[in-house]
């Protein structure tokens, strides 16, 4: 697919998350949180518990970009076959990864954790079927960024200075979730569909669950020296207020 819009890229920024959140129609009992450790167990007490899922924002190096082609050449044509298990979009607006990191929490969520007339419900979660192609679901995603005005609600609103929308970004946003089959899932809208990484080992929560560990390790032992601090993190979790 080709991407048929670009937008300014979020910053990896919890504020301006649970604001895009909140306007979508999260419930004010959950928000996002930075994640500054998943092995350091102090760092980790601070996080408000159950976490429902974690965004990581890392570098698209040349052996990223390797593996990824590598690894989708493997996958079968995906059509919403999980559909039941996990919601999962392609990523069709240029730089929006976050938006689409965002969705993928979301739409993964308990429904009584999205409110009802909300935005989110009206424009995706209620038009949601099996029986439509990917194709027509990221059609949803391209409407709803529509009305939610992305650049010039939220794209500036970092504290670093934002990049034009036509620049390639060279970090990117994806979520992990654990699915209604008790699978944890990698859910990315440039890979060629949800990428199950098996049943998982938490029965709590996902940061409880080794194979979210391995995966965002992996990711930082294959980045290249430059890029070795070019990683953040936010966790989904209760809401601080």
């Amino acid at each position: 697919m080709v991407d048929s819009k670009r937008v300014i890229p979020l910053e990896s920024n919890p504020s301006i998350f649970n604001s895009l959140s909140k306007k979508l129609g999260l419930s004010p009992v959950l928000q996002f949180h930075d994640v500054y450790s998943l092995t350091d167990s102090e760092l980790l007490a601070f996080l408000p518990q159950p976490v429902y899922a974690i965004i990581l924002l890392f570098p698209l190096t040349k052996n990223y970009e390797q593996y990824r082609k590598s690894s989708d050449k493997e996958q079968s044509k995906y059509n919403n076959e999980k559909f039941n298990d996990v919601k999962w979009f392609k990523q069709t607006i240029g730089n929006g990864c976050g938006l689409y990191a965002l969705l993928h929490i979301l739409a993964n969520l308990p429904d009584d954790f999205i409110i009802d007339n909300s935005i989110l419900k009206k424009c995706l979660l209620s038009q949601l079927s099996k029986s439509l192609s990917v194709k027509e679901t990221a059609n949803l995603v391209e409407q709803l960024e529509k009305n939610i005005q992305l650049d010039s609600n939220y794209g500036t609103q970092g504290q670093t200075e934002a990049p034009d929308a036509s620049e390639s970004i060279d970090l990117h946003f994806i979520t992990f979730v654990k699915g209604k089959d008790n699978h944890l899932y990698e859910l990315d809208g440039r890979r060629a569909g949800p990428i199950d990484l098996g049943i998982s080992t938490s029965s709590n929560h996902i940061l409880d669950d080794s194979k979210l560990t391995e995966k965002i390790q992996f990711y930082m032992d294959n980045t290249d020296d430059e890029n070795k601090h070019n990683f953040a993190m936010m966790a989904m979790g209760p809401s601080l207020d």
